[in-house]
């Protein structure tokens, strides 16, 4: 297998850059009306790509369309908070405030961290009509520690109580092999699994020092790379789970000192993506017309695959350590 050449990889995520520039009227609320599902994985390359002051408007108006309870709808014009867009745009708003540093976007960080506290289930887990208990528990957790990091709040007690019964009720989830199965979504366990490990298990293992958070990682991470399918990809060809596997195996590999074993999957799966992408930009699967949030979802992978194979720790980029 040939080894993706950093010239090339470079020209082609400023190629793809370039394409989602070209279709911001579908992406950045200075356009109009947006999906926020979208506009949260755009903000996310921004991040990534250093480029967080050059559009730190995109930023701003994330406060000006946030619910009154704290929280955000899928659609910016709608009044529906979802659990899982809100901690998803709450968490891109915290990392990129540690450079913008406006007042209004910290005050809608805090009215999001406000609605989330109040919402947590007996059982320790938070719901969103749209998503399982198990992903919109690990969106949570996911915000709260980057809260916590980019705020300097680490040591707050009813924080870390909150993330900690939301990690207690994931962990507690039968496992098949490894793995994370929910029957009711996503039932392969690809996605999920991918989620729970880079969302609330890394997270523990810095956050309060787990140790065997580090364990189940590492054996999730064996059954993922069993999972993946001859030519690179997982999940039926699935674009989206290809790329959540790849993403989360650069974080686990990297955190616990196993690059050397999980460096060929994650090559093998970048160059997959590579190779069935769209003259420009990703589908949900090969052969289907190019999408924002997939393209914003391929780019991110491009962009972390970049920094994976330069050495740089990828838990500083998470923003679950410094």
């Amino acid at each position: 297998m040939t080894a993706i050449v950093k010239d090339e990889l470079d020209h082609l995520i400023d190629k793809e850059w370039e394409y989602l520039e070209s279709r911001k009227s579908e992406w950045s609320l200075l356009e109009g009306e947006q999906d926020m599902e979208v506009l949260e994985h755009i903000l996310r390359c921004i991040l990534h790509m250093g480029r967080t002051t050059e559009y730190a408007a995109d930023f701003q108006a994330c406060a000006g369309v946030q619910n009154k309870d704290g929280g955000w709808s899928k659609q910016s014009h709608e009044n529906r908070t979802s659990m899982w867009i809100t901690t998803f745009v709450a968490l891109k708003l915290c990392r990129g405030n540690m450079i913008l540093k406006d007042s209004a976007i910290a005050a809608a960080i805090d009215r999001a961290l406000a609605y989330v506290l109040s919402t947590q289930e007996k059982e320790g887990h938070w719901v969103d009509p749209e998503w399982s208990h198990l992903d919109t528990t690990c969106s949570v957790t996911s915000f709260l520690t980057i809260y916590q990091v980019t705020h300097d709040r680490q040591k707050e007690e009813r924080i870390n109580q909150a993330r900690r019964r939301g990690y207690e009720y994931i962990i507690q989830w039968q496992r098949d092999q490894g793995l994370w199965k929910d029957d009711t979504f996503h039932p392969a366990g690809i996605e999920t699994t991918a989620h729970l490990m880079q969302y609330t298990l890394v997270p523990a293992y810095f956050m309060d020092g787990i140790g065997y958070a580090e364990k189940i990682c590492l054996e999730a991470a064996e059954s993922l790379a069993g999972e993946q399918e001859e030519g690179g990809s997982w999940d039926n060809e699935n674009m989206d789970h290809t790329m959540d596997a790849c993403r989360n195996l650069m974080l686990v590999s990297d955190t616990f000192g196993k690059k050397e074993r999980f460096a060929p999957v994650i090559e093998k799966g970048v160059q997959w993506l590579i190779a069935n992408k769209n003259p420009q930009g990703w589908g949900d699967f090969r052969d289907e017309p190019s999408n924002v949030e997939r393209t914003g979802d391929g780019l991110d992978t491009l962009l972390k695959h970049r920094r994976y194979t330069a050495g740089l720790p990828m838990s500083h980029f998470w923003a679950y350590s410094k």
